[in-house]
């Protein structure tokens, strides 16, 4: 059973992520239909995640929540390296392949990204996301995200090196955008 809920959109829930979830996200992290796409070079062990988890819980500077969907676990959305004094952090998500298409990990991404604008009152959020990886990129587009630039064979994945592609949003463009349909984002 997920954690509590945090934050609650049309289809999908965020949830914080209790000892309980460690065997899902350790599954899905080793997974190699998600681990290429969150550039996770090697494997992971379950001490491992629980180490991670716990070093997580402590450290303050992120914000890793489970994305369900009827109460299943189907995925995390993140904001990592959070920097309240220049009002920044970076965003990351992957979803269990079951529950990919729909809309979902759009949803959970502008939930997060509300929360973080409206709640932290950050001012940029960062993503990236690997050239070939065009579910990623259509995400961030669709959110809202702005092409920065592109880090050239920037990355080793798969026996080849890659493109990174990497983007901002700033509170400005996610208000806009929301003024642009008539309601806040998210």
């Amino acid at each position: 059973m997920p954690g509590a809920t945090f934050l609650e959109g049309e289809s999908v829930a965020l949830a914080t992520i209790e000892e309980a979830d460690l065997a899902f996200v350790h599954e899905w992290v080793n997974h190699p239909s998600v681990r290429r796409s969150i550039g996770q070079w090697y494997p992971t062990t379950r001490a491992q995640e629980r180490r991670w988890w716990e070093a997580d819980a402590e450290d303050g500077d992120s914000i890793r929540l489970l994305v369900t969907v009827d109460g299943e676990r189907a995925g995390a959305v993140e904001l990592e390296d959070v920097d309240r004094t220049a009002g920044r952090a970076e965003l990351a998500v992957w979803l269990h392949p079951d529950y990919r298409g729909n809309g979902r990990a759009r949803e959970a991404v502008e939930l997060l990204v509300g929360y973080a604008f409206d709640e932290l009152r950050l001012h940029r959020i960062v993503a990236d996301a690997y050239a070939d990886n065009d579910r990623s990129r259509r995400i961030l587009d669709a959110v809202g995200f702005v092409h920065e630039g592109t880090g050239r064979e920037d990355d080793f994945l798969g026996g080849e090196y890659v493109d990174t592609v990497y983007y901002g949003l700033l509170v400005d463009e996610w208000r806009e955008r929301g003024d642009a349909r008539g309601a806040e984002p998210g």
